[in-house]
């Protein structure tokens, strides 16, 4: 914005005269001092200490605990690869199977994604009882579905990521039918049950550069 300067004060300026220039002065390092504050603000938000902080004794960053430490970087792939935040992806694996590569449900989901074989047919390379094999096919699975509930124009990030969740648990299918979460009290529970550990448990898993 221009700005022009005052000429000099001739010896006869009367003294009011000098009131609008001591005014501008403390507006000027006013507006200094909110812009420095907002930038702070900015940068604070952006850059999460909590998450990105350096454990003791360590000279890297602890990014995925307190997921199991041998599929951290598998986690962080899949969110990247889904697009998905991996507190999400981390908390979804514990509701699954609490992170038991050998868990198989009573309807015959198995591994820590919990693929039924049909899905584990299109989504999964090689065997679902592989811990890092299922976290690649629940990556793929989660891209997928995201592009399914597109459809529905999910308004913000937040509610794409609960249609995706509740697809993962009812089918995509169910969740088109029903134009958003299906009314279904597991499927309900499944969403807010990972959302809740998200925020909570899972909170600080995330990628904070290379």
């Amino acid at each position: 914005m221009p700005t022009s300067t005052p000429a000099p004060a001739r010896p006869d300026t009367e003294q009011p005269e000098e009131r609008p220039r001591r005014s501008s002065s403390w507006f000027l390092l006013a507006s200094v001092l909110l812009l420095l504050i907002g930038t702070g603000g900015l940068i604070h938000a952006n850059t999460t200490p909590e998450c990105c902080a350096a454990v003791p004794g360590s000279a890297e960053p602890d990014r995925t605990a307190p997921v199991p430490e041998p599929w951290g970087r598998d986690v962080l792939a899949a969110a990247e690869f889904s697009g998905l935040p991996p507190q999400i992806v981390a908390a979804q694996l514990d509701v699954e199977s609490r992170w038991d590569p050998r868990a198989v449900s009573p309807a015959g989901a198995r591994g820590l994604a919990q693929f039924v074989p049909r899905t584990w047919a299109r989504y999964g390379r090689g065997d679902p009882f592989d811990p890092r094999a299922a976290i690649r096919a629940q990556g793929r699975y989660l891209k997928d579905l995201r592009r399914m509930v597109g459809r529905l124009g999910p308004a913000t990030p937040a509610e794409e990521i609960d249609l995706v969740l509740a697809a993962y648990n009812a089918g995509p299918t169910a969740v088109l039918r029903h134009g958003g979460i299906p009314p279904f009290a597991e499927t309900r529970g499944y969403v807010a049950q990972i959302r809740e550990l998200a925020d909570t448990t899972y909170a600080g898993v995330c990628a904070c550069g290379p």
